[in-house]
């Protein structure tokens, strides 16, 4: 004889599950706003100053991109990067390049900075927490939070790395895409799309 439920025990299902729902959904992108902390820019725009991330409740869309200094693929990115720089100031909204390499101090991060000619505001994350916000997993790895501190999008900056040692002139741009459509400047906002690079040591931690 095949088990039955009772009538009771299904109810007290459907209640458990419709519980269980949100709280999956805010750990997806469209989730729940996070409160800011301060970080120092160790180089780029704004050197020396703090800035409030993931959102300063000012810019209406903040992208940060988490990078090494040690994955080529990330290090590929610093042109691409300085011309999205570019765009998102010209749109009021802000790029920050996340070091999460752990050990990295401020004085490497910005030697490297130098030597890749970043423009965009370096952070180092020693503890991780701005990777943990975003669900990080690989550098490079973009997310975009509005300005009140929502994530609306996270992963690759476009296609130009389909996967590991493959690389092609890119034919999406879903990070600029994402800023651009948070930003009111038409388009719709780019699904996920999972990024290819180097592996966050203790990402999920």
């Amino acid at each position: 004889m095949e088990p039955r439920s009772h009538p009771r025990h299904a109810a007290v299902g459907v209640l458990l599950a419709l519980l269980w729902t949100p709280v999956v959904l805010l750990g997806a992108c469209g989730g729940a706003a996070v409160p800011p902390a301060d970080y120092e820019v160790v180089w780029g725009a704004g050197r020396g100053q703090s800035v409030a991330l993931p959102s300063d409740g000012d810019a209406p869309a903040t992208a940060l991109v988490f990078v090494s200094t040690t994955c080529p693929i990330a290090n590929a990115y610093a042109p691409r990067l300085r011309a999205l720089h570019a765009r998102f100031k010209d749109l009021g909204a802000r790029l920050v390049l996340v070091q999460v390499e752990e050990g990295l101090t401020a004085e490497a991060a910005a030697a490297h900075g130098a030597e890749f000619g970043t423009t965009a505001p370096v952070v180092l994350d020693p503890d991780r927490r701005l990777v943990r916000l975003a669900g990080a997993t690989v550098t490079p790895e973009a997310a975009v939070f509005d300005a009140g501190g929502a994530l609306l999008y996270r992963g690759r900056i476009d296609d130009g790395f389909p996967a590991l040692g493959s690389r092609r002139a890119p034919t999406t741009a879903e990070l600029r895409d994402a800023v651009e459509a948070v930003c009111g400047g038409g388009g719709d906002l780019p699904g996920d799309a999972p990024a290819v690079g180097c592996l966050i040591e203790g990402a999920g931690r």
